[in-house]
């Protein structure tokens, strides 16, 4: 419906004042859109409104008023996980009138885990198993100026810790074949330089020369004593090609036993490591 302005007059010739008054409320916004759809926000999104007197878009969570704003975008915070919501925009003009307002229905994400080491006294030792392949899903931030160890397979595989040295150095001991890194073989960059991006979410793979039987320290050598600093989202160990272990942190659990997904009952104990969730 097209804008009217409805004018009320009491005599023409009487040269009294003229009040104009608009009672047809603005357009309604169109392609209202949701994206950055997380366990706690929702991003809002919407093409303005083709009337020429809007002044402001009024948000609502189902009946609950939460602002107006100006722009075309808001994002709707201190929302819960795994939860439907009904968000509403209705254009507000300069006369204080307001549309119907065009809805929009948005699950949120479920919450979803990791597991934050500290770099000083946190890692998880895995039980003796079989494996010729590691791959930790990750975010590293090495010590500056000492080693950390990625992993540590040691116990029963000599020559088996792969970490960063003192220099920022990514070494891989003579045990291990191959490091692959986000799909890219960094295995030629070993101990030239830090083939590990920091502070950036990466998929590491390394491949033992030969499969064995050890158990593993993740994020420390077997001692504990050179721990690595960042956040675990999964580790998984296979042999020919077949999952051996599996540890999900992106679903969170109770105490120090870290189960083993993969149905084999590996479960590994978790020391120290705080939980952190988006």
């Amino acid at each position: 419906m097209a804008e009217q302005n409805f004018v009320y007059y009491e005599d023409w010739t009487g040269a009294e004042t003229v009040d104009v008054i608009n009672t047809v409320p603005p357009a309604e916004v169109t392609g209202l859109t949701a994206s950055k759809v997380q366990a706690t926000v929702v991003q809002l999104s919407w093409v303005q409104s083709s009337s020429t007197n809007v002044t402001g878009y009024d948000i609502y969570n189902g009946a609950s008023y939460l602002t107006t704003v100006a722009n075309t975008v808001y994002e709707v915070t201190g929302l819960s996980p795994s939860t439907s919501y009904t968000f509403t925009v209705k254009s507000r003009s300069q006369d204080g009138l307001v549309s119907n307002g065009i809805n929009l229905s948005v699950m949120t994400a479920a919450l979803v885990y990791a597991l934050s080491m500290n770099g000083v006294s946190d890692y998880i030792q895995v039980p003796t198993i079989q494996f010729d392949t590691v791959i930790l899903d990750m975010i590293a931030t090495p010590n500056s100026g000492t080693y950390s160890a990625y992993l540590d397979a040691s116990k029963n595989i000599g020559q088996s810790t792969f970490g960063r040295d003192s220099a920022g150095r990514d070494f891989l001991q003579t045990a291990w074949k191959a490091v692959i890194v986000d799909g890219i073989d960094k295995t030629s960059l070993a101990g030239s330089s830090a083939i590990v991006p920091v502070n950036q979410r990466t998929q590491v793979q390394v491949v033992l020369k030969t499969a064995a039987k050890s158990v593993i320290v993740i994020f420390a050598n077997q001692l504990g004593s050179i721990p690595m600093k960042g956040i675990l989202y999964r580790v998984s160990f296979t042999y020919n090609g077949n999952v051996t272990a599996l540890y999900d942190f992106s679903q969170r659990f109770d105490g120090t036993n870290v189960p083993d997904k993969s149905g084999n009952n590996n479960t590994a104990q978790l020391k120290g490591g705080t939980w952190i969730s988006n």
